[in-house]
């Protein structure tokens, strides 16, 4: 569970009664109000910049090379997955089989 901290905050008559208007109308309690209008606030819209530049890198790489057709595709990724790829694991090998470098 996300480790919780405490947040004390002073409101002015008009801010409170506005919070608590909205818990009444929403049937929670007023801290939930709070809480949410933390979340639409400050939460989502970090959110949101972090996927707005995840986009933004993304779209700055360089286009990929696209195959000529289905079959040079397979031949590519075939030879790219036998060079990064990691063998079978430990419990999929054959048990009567020498260990790997990797085992040792």
């Amino acid at each position: 569970m996300p480790r919780s901290h405490k947040v004390q905050v002073t409101l002015n008559e008009v801010e409170y009664a506005a919070v608590l208007r909205r818990a009444q109308e929403e049937g929670l309690k007023h801290a939930a109000v709070v809480r949410e209008a933390i979340q639409e606030y400050c939460v989502k819209p970090d959110r949101r910049r972090r996927q707005l530049e995840a986009l933004a890198a993304i779209d700055a790489l360089p286009p990929a090379p696209v195959p000529e057709s289905w079959s040079e595709w397979k031949r590519e990724y075939s030879r790219l997955k036998i060079k990064y790829l990691p063998t079978d694991p430990p419990d999929l090998r054959d048990p009567g089989a020498a260990p790997s470098d990797d085992d040792r």
